[in-house]
């Protein structure tokens, strides 16, 4: 499977999760694969006002690509773009 199709399959997934009304997308940082694994980085479009839901959506998404389309992914959580307007997403710790 090609990157781009990974990054297809993930992108329908997050515009099924909506935690706390955001909206999901995949975020600015590189795609890698290492092993068996996709690291795709995602961007919440505002603070999801309880991150726990934000992680659950991601953990949903990377369940449903590996039951369904037998992909291993790893969503890599950022921080929205207002969150760090100067630079770059970088990850939510």
């Amino acid at each position: 499977m090609t990157e781009d199709q990974v990054l297809a399959l993930v992108r329908e997934q997050l515009t099924k999760h909506h935690p706390g009304g955001v909206t999901l997308d995949i975020g600015g940082g590189s795609v890698r694969r290492q092993d068996e694994y996709w690291y795709v980085p995602v961007r919440p479009s505002a603070q999801p006002p309880k991150m726990y839901e934000y992680y659950e959506a991601l953990a949903d998404v990377e369940a449903t690509l590996e039951d369904h389309e037998g992909v291993q992914v790893f969503l890599v959580p950022t921080l929205p773009v207002e969150a760090n307007p100067s630079g770059p997403a970088v990850p939510a710790i």
